[in-house]
C-alpha cells in the first residue's frame, strides 16, 4: 500500500461540510453503513466522536468512534473503539485512511493515555478489512460480535 505524500487531517463536519460528506461512496458496498446514517447515529450518541478526513484540502473519507469516556456518567474503565472508517471510493489505495486511523489512534492516546486497548470490529469473508486492520498492529481477539470479527490494538505497542 503507497503512503500518501498529502497531508491527511481529521476536521469537524459542518453545516457547509455535511452534505459532501454524505455523498461519499463505500467500496465495496456493505462493509460500512452510509455516512449519513453513521453521522445521524452520532448524534443520538454521546459517546460518539466523528470528523471527515483529509487529504490536502479534498474530503476523502470519514471515520467515528466509539468512546465511553464521553457518556454523561462515563465508566470508571473506559472502552474505545474504531465504529466507522470509510474512504471514498476514488481515493481507495493512496493511503489515505491508513494515515487517518493512526490519527485516530494518536488522538486515542492522547485523550485516553492509561487505555490498554482499542478495539474494531469488521465483517469477515471475501473484501474483509482486517488485514488492514492488521498491518497496523491490530490482533484478532476471537471473539465475534454481531457476526463481526472483534480485534484489538495494544496501545502501548510503538505506533506501525
Amino acid at each position: 500500500m503507497p503512503e500518501t505524500t498529502r497531508t491527511v487531517s481529521l476536521r469537524e463536519i459542518t453545516a457547509d461540510t455535511v452534505i459532501p460528506v454524505c455523498k461519499l461512496t463505500a467500496e465495496p458496498p456493505g462493509f460500512v453503513a452510509p455516512n449519513a446514517i453513521s453521522i445521524a447515529q452520532a448524534h443520538f450518541h454521546p459517546n460518539a466522536w466523528f470528523r471527515a478526513i483529509y487529504a490536502d484540502e479534498e474530503l476523502v473519507g470519514f471515520v467515528m468512534i466509539d468512546d465511553s469516556a464521553l457518556l454523561p456518567e462515563p465508566p470508571a474503565e473506559p472502552e474505545v473503539g474504531l465504529w466507522r472508517l470509510m474512504v471514498d471510493a476514488k481515493h481507495k489505495r493512496h493511503g489515505y485512511g491508513r494515515a487517518a486511523l493512526r490519527l485516530v489512534i494518536e488522538h486515542v492516546r492522547r485523550t485516553h493515555p492509561t487505555l490498554e486497548r482499542f478495539y474494531t470490529s469488521c465483517v469477515p469473508g471475501p473484501g474483509t478489512p482486517r488485514p488492514f486492520y492488521e498491518s497496523l498492529g491490530f490482533v484478532f481477539t476471537g471473539d465475534v460480535d454481531n457476526g463481526e470479527e472483534v480485534l484489538a490494538l495494544d496501545l502501548h505497542q510503538p505506533a506501525r
